[in-house]
């Protein structure tokens, strides 16, 4: 059953902000608040990092953690190219250590990702027709979503599918980025992908996750994915919003963009995940890799933390932990 509390967007943005920036100087103290207690009536509250070694974290950080973060997501460890190196090889030290760290400590994860245009290893590609390159997919998906069938929260499937940028040309299509994927496979590699993980867990959330595709002409494009893949039988659930947004971005015009993009996902009867937020003090927005300005990181008074929260698709206002 859902619960009944509502928070306004703007003032989950606004108070996380203000939660995060004293959290460092607060967090010795006794009454020190916490994150996820303080919205586990609306939101999960995450973070994303990987256990790279014994010393990554020491015990003030391993705190912080444990005491602000109810969600985990691997930073780079179950990315193809970190997971999957080779056709018969696999790493799972790493994403093994998260998942055990989020069992013992009462935390969920959400795997990520399965399908990206980056960090994923040319052995995917090489030689490959279109038969191959599915057979290996399905392949890397099943070992990895199979391999920790049961435990995992999410995952998000399909990552950054869509080109950056556009005009209204490119917004009356889906816009898809010429990755290997789409070169070799073709525009159904998203449908296969989602049906693949659904096949190695039936009851896990499935995410496709995209930036800047909260407005604007990448918004178009994203819904007219979206309405494809779900009316090909695309076992989706959710759509993930990475919030790369800044302060000084976040103009009334900009709340209402966001509001709005989340009514059109809802309409579609998926749930939306906020992922990856990061909101700068100073500067333009930009944890996401890559160009566009995107990479730079603007000077900021503290180390920016992330955190995915997941809201329903009933009301605009209303998120749930479950």
């Amino acid at each position: 059953m859902l619960p009944s509390f509502e928070l306004s967007r703007r003032s989950f943005l606004v108070a996380s902000a203000a939660g995060l920036l004293s959290t460092r100087s607060r967090l010795s103290a006794a009454a020190a608040p916490s994150l996820k207690d303080a919205y586990k009536s609306a939101f999960l509250i995450g973070t994303a990092l990987d256990f790279r070694g014994p010393n990554d974290f020491d015990a003030t950080e391993l705190a912080l953690i444990k005491s602000q973060f109810n969600v985990i997501t691997p930073e780079n460890s179950m990315k193809p190219g970190s997971v999957h190196p080779q056709a018969d090889t696999w790493n799972w030290t790493q994403p093994d250590a998260l998942v055990n760290f989020c069992a013992e400590n009462g935390m969920k994860t959400v795997g990520h990702c399965l399908v990206w245009h980056q960090q994923t290893n040319p052995w995917f590609f090489e030689g490959a027709t279109r038969e191959v390159a599915l057979e290996r997919l399905r392949n890397h998906i099943l070992t990895l979503v199979g391999h920790f069938k049961g435990r995992m929260f999410g995952w998000d499937v399909v990552n950054e599918a869509i080109n950056d940028g556009g005009d209204s040309g490119t917004a009356a299509t889906e816009n898809l980025r010429n990755s290997r994927w789409l070169q070799i496979v073709g525009p159904d590699y998203l449908l296969q992908a989602f049906k693949f993980a659904r096949e190695a867990d039936p009851d896990v959330a499935l995410h496709y996750n995209d930036y800047s595709i909260e407005s604007g002409f990448k918004h178009q494009s994203s819904l007219l994915l979206l309405k494809r893949l779900i009316s090909e039988g695309a076992p989706i659930t959710t759509v993930g919003i990475q919030g790369h947004w800044s302060v000084a971005g976040l103009t009334p015009q900009r709340f209402e963009e966001i509001d709005q993009a989340i009514e059109h996902y809802k309409a579609l009867k998926l749930k939306v995940a906020i992922t990856e937020l990061d909101v700068t003090l100073t500067g333009a927005g930009g944890g996401q890799l890559g160009g566009g300005g995107r990479g730079v990181a603007p000077p900021a008074p503290a180390p920016p933390l992330r955190r995915r929260t997941t809201a329903t698709n009933g009301p605009a206002t209303r998120a749930t932990t479950s």
